[in-house]
């Protein structure tokens, strides 16, 4: 009788199994387990089992954190799935969802964040890699290249600012490319002893001129010669506004590129942009030569109209 009784049970367990969709894997295997769920539409136990799961390879964690996506979508979670969606852009801003892996629906939502995201993860790499620059560190170069690569993402809305930080990301990818080839140079030619070695290293090409910064020993800063900033008119308060442009300026006092370091408002921010391109300097002097500078330039302008006439203590344009 105990034996019909195991036998009847058995059969309500697997009918009750079949009835549901779910096959229930006999491995240890949660990864798997919330797959199967999501494939049968039961999205809440799939999140359920994704947000117990902790992961030690990367590839695991990856897959986790696009299931518990795909499951939040599905829900109609908006929130929680944009959340979602900018954690895996953020580490790794070159992600993307194939349509094998995704439906139409959850690669909108996830081209939407990712658009809105770039621009900034774009400005953050660049401070990456420029702080790795500044360290010496000879992860540089592939991190300006990382950069220049995210420029070129089709998902990235072209602008003037970033059309201007593609051009400093590459003036810093080649110094850093130089500095590391003079590195190499210099290992190899105080290694070799042979006069063949030391002579190829003199015929190496000399890298491409530094640029420097405030701070820097021996520097002589850039001064202005010629400075104009654009009238008011694009500003739609009249009031006092702040901000700074960053410009990089050439052995010969010509400005060679301008980003806004910290903006003042989008339509004025272009036209002073444009307006850089023009500014002259007396160039900066390094050991009292001639050197590549980065400048940044506060601004204060002041659209009130009492100061479209005459300039006091209170309506200065340029700090």
């Amino acid at each position: 009788m105990s034996v019909i009784r195991k036998s009847v049970s058995v059969a309500l367990a697997s009918a009750m199994c079949l009835a549901s969709g779910v096959v229930v894997r006999a491995d240890d295997d949660p990864l798997g387990r919330a797959k199967e769920l999501y494939r049968s539409a039961a999205y809440d136990e799939a999140l359920g089992i994704l947000d117990t799961i902790s992961t030690a390879a990367a590839s695991d964690s990856l897959e986790v954190n696009e299931f518990r996506v795909f499951c939040l979508v599905a829900l109609d979670r908006k929130e929680e799935a944009r959340t979602a969606i900018a954690a895996l852009i953020t580490a790794n801003p070159s992600y993307q969802l194939s349509e094998t892996q995704a439906s139409p629906r959850v690669r909108a939502v996830f081209k939407d964040v990712r658009q809105s995201l770039l621009p900034t993860l774009v400005q953050r790499a660049y401070t990456d890699a420029k702080t790795a620059f500044d360290r010496k560190d000879p992860q540089a170069t592939a991190q300006f290249e990382h950069v220049l690569t995210l420029l070129h993402d089709p998902d990235l809305a072209q602008s003037s600012e970033l059309t201007d930080l593609g051009v400093v990301a590459t003036a810093f990818r080649d110094l850093s490319v130089a500095r590391d080839a003079a590195a190499a140079s210099a290992k190899a030619a105080a290694a070799a002893a042979a006069p063949a070695a030391a002579e190829a290293a003199a015929r190496a090409k000399p890298p491409e001129p530094p640029v420097y910064r405030d701070g820097e020993p021996n520097l002589t800063p850039a001064v202005a010669i010629s400075q104009t900033i654009p009238t008011t008119a694009q500003l739609p308060e009249r009031r006092v506004w702040t901000g700074a442009i960053e410009v990089l300026i050439d052995e010969t006092g010509k400005v060679l590129s301008a980003q806004m370091a910290t903006p003042i408002f989008g339509a004025y921010d272009k036209q002073l942009i444009q307006a850089a391109q023009n500014w002259k300097y007396r160039p900066a002097l390094k050991n009292g030569v001639p050197a590549r500078y980065i400048k940044i330039i506060n601004v204060r302008v002041d659209s009130r109209p009492e100061c479209s006439t005459f300039v006091t203590a209170q309506c200065r344009p340029v700090n």
